[in-house]
Formats: C-alpha cells, structure tokens, sequence
C-alpha cells in the first residue's frame, strides 16, 4: 500500500507530516511522491490565508485525478475550522481534525472506512511524539502546539485550540537522539514557541551541552518574550545561531492596535535593540501585513519607515485576507485589493534592496561557519550561523558539515564563498 503527502503551511505542519510519515513506513506502508499513483493522498492543510485555503482547495481536488480510485485524507487547519467545506469539494475520503491527529489519522488509514473525526479542543493535552527517522542535517522539534491570543485576524486559536507544550525531558529525549543520529542542527518549532510552558531558557541551556548538536535554532518569537534578562540568556547559549524571526505584522501602532496584538512600535523596536545589542553577527526575519482594515496612507508610510529602519534579512509581507469568524472580517474601512497588492509591492521592493545591502556587508565576514545541507553538480549548498544562504563550488560533497568559509560574491540572493 502506497501514500503521497502534500504539506501546506507552517513548520509544525512540516514537522508533523515527517512523523505521520514515518509512522505509516513503520506500519508497511510504502511512500511515493505525492505526483505519483498514490493508494492513499493525505493532505495536510493550511488556513492562515485565504491564499493557503485556495491552495489547499486545489491539491485536495489534484489528489483524485492522479488517480480516481485513491483514498484522499484531509487533516490540518483547513479540515479542523471548516470540515463541510472540504466535505463539499467532493474529493475526501476521510476529514481529520488536529486535536489527537497522529492517532486518530493513523486510525482511518487502517480502518479503510470514510469518516470525519474533529473534536472540540476543550482541555486538550499535549500529543506527544518525536522523530525516529531523520533524513536531514537539519531537523525540526516542535515543542508546543496552540495559541490562546486573541489577534483580530487570525483563525489559529480555533484551528490549533489552546497552549499545550511538549515536556522538556521529551525534547531532551528527542534531541538526543537526533544528534545521536547525524543532525548537526535543531530548529525548535511551535505555533508560539514564546508560550512554550516549562521554561524555554532552560530547555536551551540544557540542549546547548548535548554532545553532537552544534547549532540550535528558534522559530517565531513575539516581542514580549524579549526583555534585556532574556537577550542574554540567549546570548549565553554557546550553539545558538544569531537568527531570529520576529513576529512584527506592522510597523504601525494604531494598526497594532486594531490587530489586538500585545505590542507597540515602541516595544518591538525596544526588543530589537535589544537583540542586536546582546547577539553579534545578528540577522532577522519578520511577517508584514498590509492592508489590514482601516490601514490609511499615513498608517502605511510607519509601517514603510519601520522597514527601512530596522533591516530584516527577509521578510514575508502578504495582504491581509478575510478570516470566517473574526473580528477584523467584520471591521470597516477595509482596504481594496488594488492599493493592498500595490503595498506589498512598495514593501517588496524595499526589501530587495535592503537584502542586497546586508549581503554585500556580509562579504567582510571572515571564516563564517555555513552548515552544508545539499550537493548537486559540484555545488555545496547550505547556510551561515546567521541563516544566510551560502554555496561552494567543490568535487567533495559536504553535506552534514559545518566549514569556516570565506565569502566573495552574491547575486543578492545568494553567496558564493571559496
């Protein structure tokens, strides 16, 4: 029996398609790309955009024409807040929600029936499970699951239910026997890691001294999280690579307000400042919205000057889209699709430049640490401490390690070291 599986969204989606994944090759099942005549499709779906229900609208109806006779499973955000509109696509076999997914999703595989199982989070725990196969130099750990902030656009809280966080000596556990099996780097991951509940500087104190791992990574952080005793707590943790993804959303705080975020400009800048004083050879990522209801002209230019002041690496900006059964649906003063795509595209330009600015100083850099993930053709691929991507020419796959480089040149994407 074969199986495909098409993942949409965040990492914790990533993550938990590796493990279902590697449970169903355990129970003999065999995996194939999911382009392939699959026996069974499983969708793991997204619901943060309208954007990624329109993508998942769109592999769900993919699945079947590969082949008409296969089982499609729909699990994910997409299936948990709105199970009868995946039901009316027509193409779903079975619909799982993500309280208890792994195991009620391992459950209607073997079964072989239809069914749609999605259950009211109510005081839901944690599900605990880890990988046992890792393929990669660099893994993920999701260590917490749920959100209980009550942002006006987004449908997580429903889609996720409410903060449950995996123990800390199960993270140890797992992280252990990564390292004990070739990963070179753990990214630990969450819906909002910053809500992780058995004391998140001390769970990296402790992976910082396991023998084998030699870079930890973090997944979003909310500004709150970063006082002056957290950045350097963080500074103090030897292996932790100076890469961050902040949640931003907008550089303004009246919009901020509107999104009932727990933050202003004021302490994302502070909390900022604070990293980069505490962490050299410091680089961020974030994620924009614009257009977000009532956004007026004066409201965008803070959030333009926001960007240009504090220099992400990357950042990921979209347009603000509808959610069913939020309060920012309902606001007025929304804002038309044209002037949102013609933000985005003043922001995206932005960006660019900004990006090639930072690559360019990058190139003083000497003997920069790049983990190598990839080779192909003679080219080693792989990343800097500071999440910048990096590529070696070479007749020697690298793959598994870290090597001081020198940089010498970018496309603005890219660097080429020797």
């Amino acid at each position: 029996m074969t199986f495909g599986i098409y993942t949409l969204g965040c990492r914790v989606n990533q993550y938990e398609s590796r493990v279902i994944s590697e449970k169903l090759t355990e129970k003999g099942y065999r995996e194939l790309p999911f382009s392939s005549a699959c026996d069974i499709y499983i969708i793991n779906s997204c619901a943060v955009t309208a954007e990624s229900v329109r993508k998942s609208r769109q592999i769900i109806r993919r699945a079947k024409k590969v082949n008409p006779l296969a089982r499609v499973i729909v699990t994910g955000c997409f299936a948990q807040i709105s199970p009868n509109e995946v039901e009316s696509i027509g193409e779903a076999d079975c619909i799982i929600g993500n309280k208890n997914k792994l195991n009620d999703l391992l459950k209607a595989i073997d079964s072989g029936y239809s069914v749609t199982k999605i259950q009211d989070f109510g005081n839901a725990e944690y599900e605990n499970y880890s990988l046992s196969k890792p393929t990669r130099t660099r893994e993920y750990i999701k260590i917490q699951d749920g959100c209980e902030g009550k942002c006006t656009y987004c449908v997580i809280p429903r889609a996720r239910g409410p903060v449950r966080s995996k123990p800390r000596e199960s993270v140890i556990s797992e992280v252990n026997y990564l390292a004990g099996n070739g990963v070179k780097e753990v990214i630990l991951t969450g819906i909002e890691i910053a809500s992780y509940e058995n004391d998140l500087g001390s769970l990296l104190s402790e992976i910082d001294v396991i023998d084998g791992i030699e870079r930890i990574s973090l997944g979003s952080l909310e500004p709150t999280l970063i006082t002056a005793d957290f950045a350097k707590k963080l500074a103090s943790i030897k292996k932790l690579t100076p890469h961050f993804h902040i949640s931003v959303q907008s550089g303004c705080t009246a919009v901020l307000n509107r999104m009932r975020r727990k933050y202003n400009v004021t302490m994302l800048e502070n909390s900022i400042g604070l990293l980069k004083e505490n962490i050299p050879h410091l680089q961020l990522t974030c994620d924009i919205i614009v257009g977000f209801p009532g956004e007026t002209d004066a409201e965008f230019e803070e959030t333009k000057a926001f960007l240009e002041r504090n220099r992400f690496l990357h950042a990921h900006i979209f347009t603000y889209s509808k959610r069913p059964m939020t309060p920012a649906a309902e606001m007025e003063d929304q804002v038309p699709e044209s002037v949102k795509a013609q933000r985005s595209a003043v922001l995206d330009s932005i960006q660019t430049v900004i990006k090639a600015q930072i690559l360019e100083k990058e190139l003083e850099r000497k003997n920069v640490p790049v983990l190598f993930e990839t080779f192909k053709n003679g080219i080693n691929t792989g990343h800097s401490d500071n999440y910048i991507e990096y590529l070696l020419y070479s007749d020697n796959d690298l793959s598994g390690n870290i090597i001081p480089v020198e940089p010498i040149s970018t496309d603005k994407n890219i660097i080429t070291a020797k």
